[in-house]
């Protein structure tokens, strides 16, 4: 009797060990690294180490037990060490927190990446080709007047090896609605980093198509 009881008191310790609830948000494993980015609305952008350069900005999850400065880190540019989930977009339970000072202004960013990138558009240059197409400004215009702003943010960036024309050689344009608490993605445009054009990303069939395309969709 007290061999089965043993057993069984070892069973459910073993049951308790293998459903112990893993970290929310959370594709395990992921890396744990020490990386240095720029922090914008909750978002983290990487800049080191260079293999994360190139990733959209990541969501930034605290650990329940280890609170996270939102609005003091707001702008600024930190160095934090945690979890770097690509499959989800977030960033983990960031650790060891440090500010280093501002984020990199647009003018930096742009001497940056002309530097790094001779021939290609900078960032800066992207955004402002969005924010000059008659959709964004109409999706701006309308929200004149409330407490939503609108926004723009990179959150692709284009391969240093790439091609003109190739779909690896545009920035990818996240235009969205910062509703204060959260922000929710209206559209997503592709900005060829050479020339300047301009494709639409279609969320419903998950492709990219000709902005001429999408245009014809809307007047349907």
């Amino acid at each position: 009797m007290k061999r089965k009881t043993l057993m069984a008191f070892c069973l459910a310790l073993a049951c308790l060990a293998f459903f112990e609830p893993m970290p929310a948000m959370a594709s395990l494993p992921v890396p744990v690294e020490p990386v240095t980015g720029c922090v914008k609305n909750a978002n983290m952008l990487i800049r080191d180490p260079e293999q994360y350069r190139h990733e959209r900005p990541l969501r930034i999850n605290p650990c329940s037990n280890i609170p996270f400065d939102f609005s003091g880190c707001d702008g600024k540019l930190i160095r934090a060490t945690g979890g770097i989930d690509l499959y989800n977009g977030t960033f983990v339970c960031p650790t060891d927190m440090e500010i280093i000072g501002d984020c990199p202004s647009a003018d930096e960013t742009a001497l940056q990446n002309k530097a790094t990138h001779p021939g290609m558009l900078t960032e800066a240059e992207a955004e402002k080709i969005v924010w000059d197409l008659p959709e964004v400004k109409a999706f701006a215009t309308r929200l004149n007047g409330t407490e939503v702003h609108p926004f723009t943010m990179i959150t692709g960036m284009p391969d240093a090896k790439a091609k003109p024309g190739e779909p690896a050689a545009a920035y990818e344009v996240y235009v969205g609605e910062d509703q204060g608490t959260h922000t929710v993605r209206v559209m997503t445009f592709l900005v060829d980093a050479f020339d300047g054009k301009v494709s639409f990303y279609d969320a419903v069939t998950d492709r990219v198509i000709p902005i001429e395309e999408y245009r014809r969709q809307v007047k349907q």
